[in-house]
């Protein structure tokens, strides 16, 4: 349990971190997961949205349920993204290869890896529900 100490360090603490305060601040803020988009739902235009929707009904296949609809979407989805994030990996390393491996660059490499660790695990689980 904690003291009383403790806790009036915590809130102490917790008025000193809430974050950007300026407007500048919040906006840079606001703008950290649009860095490469790989942390919101994957953009598509109308042809890419075509192939989509064809895989989608080819895994899904002849008369789906609506849910085996749902998991063939989030499938071939998941496997979109996954095609994106290889094709970031390689300018990345075009870039390393080219800057003689600058420390950006590495981390940007270990994002790669978490975002591709997170797909994977989205195709697997709508594999499972097909």
């Amino acid at each position: 349990m904690a003291t009383e100490k403790q806790i009036a360090a915590n809130r102490s603490n917790a008025k000193r971190s809430t974050g950007p305060k300026t407007l500048a601040g919040k906006t840079t803020s606001s703008r950290n997961a649009y860095r490469h988009g790989l942390s919101g739902p994957l953009r598509v235009d109308s042809l890419t949205s075509a192939k989509i929707d064809a895989i989608t009904v080819a895994v899904a296949g002849v008369e789906p349920s609506k849910g085996r609809l749902i998991s063939a979407t989030d499938f071939t989805k998941a496997q979109f993204e996954l095609l994106y994030i290889g094709s970031q990996r390689i300018a990345v390393l075009e870039k390393i290869q080219a800057n003689d491996a600058d420390l950006h660059e590495l981390r940007r490499m270990a994002a790669l890896d978490r975002y591709e660790r997170y797909c994977f695990s989205k195709r697997r689980r709508a594999a499972r529900k097909l």
